[in-house]
């Protein structure tokens, strides 16, 4: 551009150096052919040098001389600046203009192939496991934990048991746990009940209890007379034989012993529960097992082994074969999505005007801020860097066409008889 600048500030010069030359080596002679150029020359001279002075006077005063209303941008830059900032506050870059072309771009369509191509290239690219090890490896469990472990503290304090356990009793009985629950003691009662010692156990217990009888007269006679016919091993072996018919009874489905059995049974647990409430054994139990149970140091290792095993995954080949897919599904899915596209699209826009919104003000002020710090020189230098190359066309044009006017007018003046 500055050569440009040059090159046409050359042509205007020599423009009017030619028409200077012209008007001088025409000037002594009198016949009617020169006295025709002469009279041109002498125009072009005249235009040549009106129109240097037109421009020049836009940028500085010339030949340094202050003639009034010269030097026009920097006596008027004030001006000029706000005028640049009004016209591109009202006018080029209007606010409501630019909301208008935002609301006819289609943002979420324009930018979910990017969002793709990028997102592909960062999966296999080799700086995304660094990254993520480094966030991984940044994250602080001496501060973290503390906060977890205390939020899971106050969530276990605040659970009602006693509302917990009655609705875990609820759904047993509606499960049909609790009828399971009754016939594996039931398999562990027949199983102990059956062994050879607890026969013998039996057997000596009742012998005892017999023997230990003191009835007298004809009742005592008959309870010898009992004593005498069984012995111990008989006797164990009546009373196994009858505890594992009555378990056996028990374990058959929807007999009332059965019922009475499992209406006593979730009786008694009713009944737990509420003596366990009623005395605050449910909250010492719970706070005693918060006690014992040593949150932070099980969750600091169970945090410091699902990282490791997350750095390693990252660095693994597994890693992009197995992350770009589920990421690529996603991104089907959500371009798929038209609802949610939209909610994107109007989001992006709404985020978008805002900010136009809030700082549409800020590119007039950018602008002048920017002119402001130009001095006048400089100020002068890029006006005439941008236009002044057009502008040394206006003094070509001032020489040639004052040159071609005075040939005409000088023209008339003979067609009228005037020397």
């Amino acid at each position: 551009m500055a050569n440009d600048l040059r090159k046409n500030k050359h042509i205007a010069n020599i423009s009017l150096g030619v028409m200077a030359t012209g008007f001088a080596a025409t000037l002594p002679f009198g016949g009617a052919g020169l006295s025709l150029l002469h009279v041109g020359f002498e125009a072009g001279v005249i235009g040549g040098l009106a129109d240097w002075f037109a421009v020049t006077a836009l940028f500085r005063h010339p030949l340094r001389i202050p003639i009034p209303h010269t030097a026009l941008l920097p006596r008027n830059r004030k001006k000029m600046s706000d005028g640049i900032v009004r016209v591109l506050e009202d006018r080029l870059l209007a606010k409501e203009s630019m909301i208008e072309k935002l609301q006819q771009i289609e943002l979420a369509k324009q930018l979910l192939p990017a969002l793709r191509q990028a997102a592909h290239s960062a999966v296999h690219s080799e700086r995304l496991p660094h990254l993520l090890e480094g966030a991984l490896r940044a994250i602080e469990l001496e501060k973290l934990v503390p906060v977890l472990s205390g939020e899971i503290r106050s969530a276990v304090e605040r659970i009602d048991l006693e509302a917990a356990l009655r609705g875990f009793l609820r759904n047993a009985v509606e499960n049909g746990v609790d009828e399971r629950l009754l016939d594996l003691l039931l398999e562990r009662a027949e199983e102990w009940a059956s062994t050879e010692g607890m026969r013998r156990e039996l057997g000596n217990a009742a012998m005892q209890l017999v023997k230990g009888l003191n009835l007298g007269g004809l009742m005592q006679f008959a309870v010898n007379a009992f004593i005498g016919y069984l012995d111990e091993d008989r006797l164990g072996t009546m009373l196994q034989s009858f505890i594992l018919t009555k378990i056996h009874e028990l374990k058959v489905q929807g007999t009332d012993r059965r019922a009475v059995i499992m209406k006593h049974l979730h009786q008694g647990l009713e009944m737990l529960i509420s003596r366990l409430a009623e005395t605050g054994q449910l909250d010492a139990l719970r706070d005693e097992l918060l006690a014992s149970f040593d949150l932070d140091g099980e969750m600091t290792r169970l945090f410091e082994s699902l990282r490791e095993k997350g750095i390693a995954f990252l660095h693994s080949e597994d890693f992009a074969a197995k992350v770009w897919p589920m990421l690529e599904s996603l991104l089907d899915r959500l371009e798929e999505n038209q609802g949610l596209v939209q909610d994107a699209e109007q989001w992006l826009k709404g985020q978008i005007a805002g900010l136009i919104e809030r700082n549409h003000t800020k590119i007039g002020s950018f602008v002048k801020e920017n002119l402001d710090r130009l001095d006048n020189d400089q100020l002068v230098e890029l006006i005439e860097d941008k236009v002044g190359q057009d502008l040394q066309w206006i003094r070509v044009n001032g020489a040639v066409c004052g040159f071609l006017i005075g040939l005409l007018l000088r023209l008339i003046e003979m067609g009228f008889g005037y020397n």
